[in-house]
C-alpha cells in the first residue's frame, strides 16, 4: 500500500510539471528508456519535463540538466529544486539508477539576470556532489570565490502583529514563543546572503536581501535549523532549501564561510539584532558539535517519508558533519 501511495505521488507530481524546453525532439531519441523507466512506479508517470534529460539503462545512469529557467527560479520550485527531484528518483528507483548525473546551462556573469541565483546554484551543486556518492557532475564548476562571507542581521524581525495572521510570518513568530522554554535561543529570519570578501552593494555572490532562516535555535551543543512552510505549501523543494541553509550554516561554524569584522557586525551583536549575537558567540567559540536540520510543516509533499529522510542521512558527509534531517508538524 504504502508502495502505490509513492507511485502515485510521483505520478501527480510529474505530470503538474511545465517547461519551455524543446522536449519534442528530445522525447523521440531518449524518451522510451527514461518513461519505461518512470513506469515501474506507477501508471501514467510522466517525465519532470522541466529538465532536459537521459537514461542510459545499461549503466543506470540518469542524467538531470537543469534549465537556465531553473537556474534563475526560487529553490522551492520544481524546476530548481535539482536536490529534491534527484533524492527521490534516486530513493525510489535505487534498483535502476546507479548514478544520477547533473548537467545545466551556463549564465555568464555579463547577462547579469539571474546570476546571484545561478552562483547559489554553484554553491548547492559542489555541496550535493560532496555529500552524495553517486551524484557526478557533467562538467566542471564554475570556481567561487576565495573568502565567502555572510551578511548579518542589521534590524530585529518584523513581530507577529506586523504580519497577516495564518501567513508564513505569522506561523514563524507564534512558533518562536510557543517553543522558547525548549531551547537556550531560539529565533527566526537569519541572514544568510553569500558575498566575496566582504559584504557590499558590489560584492553579492548570492541573493542577499530576502535570504535568510525561516528559524533557528541552540540547545546545549546542538544547533537547530528549520525551514517552515504555512498551510497548504507543500513542495517536494523545501529539502533543497533546507539542504542550502544547513549547508551555509555547517559551513559558518567551519569557518569555511566568515563574518567580517566591522562596527556594523559589532553592533549587530551587542544589539542581538535576531538573536545575532547568541549565534555569533557560538559561531566563534566552537561549541556547535551537531546540526538538526528540520522540515517543519502542518503537511508534507507525500513522497517526504521518514524512509527518505532516512536515506538522506546516510550520506557520509553529513554522518562527518553530524548532520541529519527530519520532519516535524508545526
Amino acid at each position: 500500500m504504502a508502495q502505490m501511495e509513492v507511485c502515485g505521488a510521483i505520478s501527480m507530481s510529474l505530470r503538474l510539471l511545465t517547461t519551455q524546453y524543446n522536449k519534442k525532439e528530445i522525447m523521440k531519441k531518449e524518451a522510451t528508456d527514461f518513461d519505461v523507466l518512470l513506469s515501474e512506479l506507477g501508471k501514467n508517470v510522466k517525465l519532470p519535463q522541466n529538465y532536459g534529460y537521459h537514461y542510459d539503462k545499461h549503466k543506470k545512469e540518469l542524467t538531470l540538466k537543469l534549465l537556465k529557467r531553473g537556474l534563475k527560479a526560487n529553490m522551492q520550485d520544481d524546476e530548481s529544486a535539482f536536490e529534491s527531484w534527484a533524492i527521490v528518483l534516486k530513493y525510489n528507483l535505487k534498483d535502476k539508477i546507479k548514478t544520477v548525473i547533473i548537467d545545466w546551462e551556463v549564465i555568464s556573469p555579463e547577462e547579469k539576470e539571474g546570476i546571484y541565483h545561478y552562483n547559489r546554484f554553484v554553491y548547492r551543486l559542489a555541496k550535493f556532489s560532496q555529500s552524495f556518492d553517486w551524484v557526478e557532475l557533467a562538467k566542471p564548476l564554475p570556481s567561487m570565490p576565495t573568502t565567502l562571507v555572510c551578511n548579518f542581521p542589521n534590524g530585529d524581525a518584523a513581530k507577529q502583529d506586523e504580519h497577516k495572521p495564518d501567513s508564513e510570518g505569522w506561523i514563524e513568530c507564534m512558533y518562536v514563543e510557543k517553543e522558547k522554554g525548549k531551547y537556550d535561543y531560539i529565533n527566526h529570519q537569519f541572514p544568510v546572503g553569500l558575498f566575496d570578501y566582504k559584504v557590499s552593494s558590489k560584492t553579492y555572490f548570492t541573493t542577499g536581501q530576502k535570504s535568510a532562516i525561516d528559524i533557528w535555535a541552540i540547545k546545549d551543543n546542538k544547533f537547530y535549523v528549520f525551514e517552515l512552510k504555512k498551510l497548504g505549501n507543500k513542495p517536494l523543494g523545501i529539502i533543497s532549501e533546507l539542504m542550502f541553509y544547513t549547508n551555509v550554516v555547517n559551513d559558518l561554524f567551519s569557518h569555511r564561510i566568515q563574518y567580517k569584522t566591522d562596527n556594523k557586525l559589532k553592533k549587530a551583536i551587542e544589539e542581538n539584532y535576531r538573536g545575532f549575537g547568541d549565534f555569533y558567540r557560538a559561531y566563534a567559540n566552537g561549541s556547535v558539535l551537531e546540526i538538526n536540520a528540520i522540515l517543519l510543516a502542518d503537511s508534507f509533499h507525500p513522497l517526504i517519508t521518514n524512509e527518505l529522510l532516512e536515506f538522506i542521512n546516510e550520506s557520509a558527509r553529513f554522518k562527518f558533519f553530524h548532520i541529519s534531517f527530519s520532519k516535524q508538524n508545526v
